[in-house]
């Protein structure tokens, strides 16, 4: 383990491995090095037979404050092949994914979070889509997964309005599915701890039969929205170059 990495792999059991974002300074804010690294550290937990579950997790303020929008002003998207937004968003695991939510997961940090197959949440957690703000869209699977996680309505009034969403309201709706009165990557493990008990074959049916009605109508959406992408990071991207 190197301490001054973007993002850090720890073991604290043989069936369990914690991906921690380390970039507090810039509030976790998803860069390009940090996507080619998270890609890394879960395909090494993928191929080792022994871990079940990973837990992703950012710091005790901030789980990630999501794509670093000074780099993205300078052309840089945090997207690698073949798992997309943060070496995350596509990725296919057969291993449990869990996120660990403390502080911010704002923009691509929620849509990480999304992208996991379980959330825990500390009360401190705040989670938000400014993008809208921004001129842009929750493309990495806020407009994609959002929607059909709870109510549609909901889920728009959230993308629309950029609101700031509780820990114990994202509980309520759905989003979450683990709230903790503090230190969620503690309580995330307790979590993993429980999973990794289980049968290996039987945590890895689950996971499949769940996912699979998921990515149906998940692939569609994101198919379906990028010329709209598209067309806004065009126009900000112009925008960034005449100011």
């Amino acid at each position: 383990m190197n301490p001054e990495s973007l993002v850090v792999l720890t073991r604290p059991r043989p069936e369990i491995a914690v991906i921690q974002l380390n970039r507090p300074d810039k509030k976790n804010a998803m860069n390009l090095a940090m996507a080619r690294e998270i890609q890394q550290h879960l395909d090494d937990c993928e191929a080792d037979q022994y871990i079940r579950v990973v837990v992703l997790a950012g710091q005790p303020g901030c789980f990630s404050a999501g794509m670093d929008i000074q780099a993205f002003r300078q052309g840089e998207l945090p997207v690698v092949e073949p798992n997309g937004f943060a070496g995350l968003i596509h990725a296919q695991l057969s291993k449990v994914l869990i996120a660990a939510v403390d502080g911010v997961a704002y923009g691509g940090g929620f849509e990480m979070a999304l992208a996991c197959d379980l959330i825990v949440a500390s009360r401190s957690a705040r989670f938000s889509f400014p993008e809208t703000g921004l001129g842009l869209v929750a493309a990495q699977g806020g407009c994609a997964r959002l929607p059909l996680r709870i109510s549609p309505f909901i889920a728009m009034d959230w993308l629309l309005s950029g609101q700031v969403i509780t820990a114990e309201e994202a509980h309520i709706q759905g989003v979450v599915s683990r709230l903790c009165e503090s230190d969620a990557l503690q309580t995330a493990l307790q979590l993993a701890e429980q999973i990794a008990g289980k049968s290996p074959q039987a945590i890895q049916a689950v996971k499949a039969i769940v996912k699979q009605g998921q990515q149906v109508a998940e692939t569609a959406v994101f198919d379906y929205q990028q010329d709209w992408v598209h067309q806004l990071r065009q126009a900000q991207q112009t925008k960034s170059t005449v100011s």
